[in-house]
């Protein structure tokens, strides 16, 4: 029995208190294999592929692809042995662990603002709904940078075939382009890449002007084109890539 028909058999509070949870792990960043797994690996405390498999009801030739992709996103760990055996990590720990980083983004915004009062700056963040829009106006950056685009995103699948010859012809007119992004993410050729687990938003910063902040499901964003904002934000971005939790790679 799947962990589904064992909730929905215990009661309705329960049952919509596990869409919820589902609802909101996607908000993270999770698919909903990737979710669904999870949930069972925290039922399970510790397991294999198969078993997770049959209780989070994913494919079994999908499992232990989805059970790496959370260890990537560090939502499980993997023991050696065999079959492998995976653990999840606390929520307790990935709960605290996400409300600091929002805290943090929070406080840079907050901080932001205040560097754009003392400079007598007007406030124009747009905001654009609609995860297709959201990814256009990502394009259309890219179309207009002449010298750098840096982006950080949990998620490069949701762009990859969007901006794959715009990055060539990006490249072509000799544009800077830096990528942060967590292990296993699959990139563009020949940009410089940041490996960093953790990330929950998609930010993009092109030539130190403009920038783009958006939601982890991609249906909404803020967008600047005042300098002053871009600016701070590249900066921060800057100091998420070097901090001790990336590794360069190409």
């Amino acid at each position: 029995m799947d962990i589904v028909d064992v909730i929905s058999q215990s009661n309705e509070t329960l049952m919509e208190e596990y869409r919820l949870i589902s609802a909101d792990l996607a908000l993270l960043g999770l698919s909903d294999y990737e979710a669904r797994a999870y949930i069972a690996l925290v039922a399970h405390g510790v397991s294999d592929a198969d078993t997770i498999a049959t209780t989070a009801q994913i494919p079994r030739t999908s499992a232990y692809k989805v059970l790496d992709t959370l260890e990537e996103k560090g939502f499980a760990h993997a023991g050696e042995g065999r079959p492998r055996l995976y653990r999840p990590e606390e929520p307790r720990k990935i709960g605290g662990q996400i409300i600091t980083r929002l805290e943090d983004t929070f406080s840079k915004l907050e901080s932001i603002r205040e560097i754009l009062k003392e400079q007598g700056m007007p406030q124009l963040i747009y905001t654009i709904t609609g995860k297709t829009k959201v990814i256009d106006r990502i394009s259309e950056m890219l179309d207009k940078a002449t010298e750098t685009f840096m982006m950080s995103t949990p998620n490069m699948s949701e762009f990859r075939q969007k901006l794959d010859k715009k990055v060539v012809s990006a490249q072509k007119r000799g544009v800077v382009i830096t990528i942060l992004t967590p292990h296993g993410q699959k990139v563009f050729p020949d940009v410089n890449v940041t490996r960093k687990n953790g990330l929950i938003a998609t930010d993009v910063i092109v030539d130190s002007h403009s920038a783009l902040i958006a939601s982890p499901d991609l249906e909404t964003c803020g967008f600047t084109d005042n300098e002053y904002l871009a600016s701070h934000l590249e900066n921060f971005l800057h100091i998420a890539a070097d901090s001790s939790g990336g590794n360069k790679n190409s």
